[in-house]
């Protein structure tokens, strides 16, 4: 269970593998039928358009909240920006309302000046002369009322939606603003309110999408700091919404480099991709961060970015899809998230969708219209330890995956266990990477090892409920059984925190040998939850002998194994262990 990487080869678990998304309409939806129908609150005075009465707008300005901004909502006519519906100023929350008239159809909002707190800085800070920030609505009817955020990430949307064919109409506004959720995971940038990270304590009540929302922006900040941009951060937002404009987060407009207002250069072409993660990773750990939210909980969308091509096609969150559903297990599992990551070439490519796993471990992933190779990421729960009966959390070092060979909707009961992660890093590091064949051998492999038959669809049984082995076959016993034993491992050698028992058995199965070795390099154990004695490496009998007599002291405990198992029924498995040479073949 890892997300960081030791030779050979560096490509064997990319830095970026799981974001909690909620699936949610396509916000392309909301251009069809009635219309918006949320309610109005506070802000600054408004000045209605044609018509005094009518549709009601009522929203917020965040870059931090933009106090003093000068908001304007203008009628999208032919794709393009025309006649001024209704003008308003924010308040210091950087809240608004103003009154649209009888118009109907797509509305662009822009806003226009004002100060901020910038979150990277603490600073007070003016939004540059030259940087606007909009949001474009698919359709507003008149006499409904809709609040609305303005963001950079819905003016990076809607600098996409200008730029397809047919400008800002009703489906180019729901395309831009799923892709841009989507590619952000946020459902719907139109109506989340971001979390504050300045606010204390603000990342308890927030929900995944609100903390992906805060977080990124405050990454713009951030990303701001890093480049030198010191009087006015607002200027990252321009350039991003200039490279998102054609569809593709690589510094680039078309084929013209975006310039960085008052820099004297050009944006980076990993701005928005690997240098936003690396900006959110460092505003995470600053003493800025006030929400509480910790790296673990933004790893998923850390990883996304790293991983991601800049891509905004096909990453929305909001396109109706099959939904892939399974369990994640190592011991019952909750919280935390789960994300499904295509695989094109061998190599674990761009995030799919993601999803939080509730209080069974169990999760719904949306796929779209993938299918192909794919692999499950899940990172940041918490796992009834086996061995223990306590309580835990996953290391943030750690991390269960699976490999599927050929992904598509409709899939039902998909296992991720700490067995599915020793043999998605053994496809990994096979000849060609994780290809469709090489994920089905090592699937294969590893079940043989254990003898618990398919990987992927053999729920494993929970030894931890009364009487669960009087239902369970064989292959079931043996997989919940060789769960528990990694769990005792654990145990048994002082680690505090037993998820990194299966880091460390994942890097020794990806050589295809359990030796404890990761090729001809020993696999150390130093810092993985209090582990002691054998010198911080791993010893060469854990996954054989180790692991037969790990299994053989938790199946005699009955005080964790109430399952009904006895030792007459795992023996078998207890002595292939015990006598094997380690090959996993």
């Amino acid at each position: 269970m890892r997300n960081d990487l030791k030779s050979p080869p560096p490509e064997f678990l990319p830095a970026a593998l799981g974001a909690v998304r909620r699936a949610s309409r396509p916000l392309a939806l909301l251009a069809i039928g009635a219309g918006l129908l949320l309610a109005a609150c506070g802000g600054g005075g408004d000045t209605g358009g044609p018509g005094t009465s009518g549709a009601t707008l009522s929203g917020t300005v965040v870059k931090g909240p933009v106090g003093g901004a000068a908001v304007t909502a203008f009628a999208v006519a032919n794709g393009t920006k025309a006649a001024q519906l209704g003008t308003a100023a924010t308040d210091a929350q950087g809240r608004f309302t103003m009154t649209l008239g009888s118009h109907t159809g797509p509305v662009m909002i822009e806003a226009i000046g004002g100060t901020y707190t910038d979150e990277a800085t603490g600073a007070t800070m003016t939004m540059q002369a030259g940087s606007v920030m909009t949001a474009v609505m698919p359709a507003v009817d008149a006499g409904a009322a809709a609040d609305v955020q303005v963001t950079p990430l819905t003016s990076m949307a809607q600098a996409r939606a200008q730029s397809m064919p047919g400008g800002m109409t009703a489906a180019n506004v729901g395309t831009a603003n799923s892709e841009l959720g989507g590619y952000f995971s946020v459902g719907d940038l139109l109506h989340t309110m971001p979390m504050n990270p300045l606010v204390q304590g603000s990342g308890a009540a927030a929900t995944q999408e609100m903390k992906n929302y805060g977080m990124t922006i405050a990454a713009m900040s951030q990303y701001a700091v890093m480049i030198g941009m010191t009087t006015s951060s607002s200027g990252v937002v321009t350039a991003m919404m200039r490279d998102a404009s054609d569809g593709v987060m690589n510094g680039m407009s078309g084929s013209t480099a975006v310039s960085m207002s008052g820099m004297g250069g050009s944006l980076a072409p990993s701005a928005g991709t690997a240098d936003l993660a690396d900006a959110m990773s460092r505003f995470v750990s600053s003493g800025m961060n006030r929400s509480g939210v910790a790296l673990a909980d933004m790893q998923a969308l850390m990883d996304r970015l790293r991983l991601s091509d800049g891509q905004l096609s096909g990453t929305g969150t909001g396109t109706t899809s099959g939904m892939l559903t399974g369990r994640a297990f190592m011991g019952t599992m909750s919280g935390g998230t789960i994300g499904a990551f295509a695989v094109q070439n061998g190599q674990v490519g761009a995030m799919i969708a993601s999803a939080a796993l509730d209080s069974t471990g169990s999760f719904s992933l949306p796929l779209g219209s993938y299918t192909g190779p794919m692999m499950l990421r899940v990172s940041g729960a918490s796992y009834a330890d086996e061995a223990t009966g306590s309580r835990m959390t996953m290391l943030p070092r750690d991390v269960l995956t699976a490999g599927i060979p050929a992904a598509a909707a409709g899939m039902s009961d998909i296992q991720v266990t700490p067995l599915t992660s020793m043999a998605e890093l053994r496809a990994q590091a096979m000849t060609g990477g994780s290809s469709a064949e090489n994920i089905a051998a090592a699937n294969s492999a590893v079940a043989t090892y254990f003898s618990c038959g398919d990987l992927l669809t053999t729920a494993p049984m929970d030894p931890s409920v009364a009487g669960s082995g009087s239902s369970a076959d064989a292959n079931s016993r043996n997989y919940g059984m060789s769960i528990a034993a990694m769990s005792q491992y654990a145990q048994m050698i002082g680690m505090t925190t037993s998820s990194g028992i299966v880091t460390v058995m994942m890097d020794d199965a990806s050589d295809g040998v359990m030796n404890g070795m990761m090729g001809t390099t020993p696999i150390s154990m130093t810092g993985m939850g209090g582990m002691m004695g054998g010198g911080g490496m791993m010893q060469p009998t854990v996954g054989t002998s180790g692991l037969a007599t790990a299994m053989t002291t938790f199946v005699g405990d009955t005080s964790v194994n109430r399952s009904g198992v006895t030792m007459a029924d795992m023996q078998p498995l207890v002595d292939q262990l015990a006598r094997s040479n380690g090959v996993i073949q």
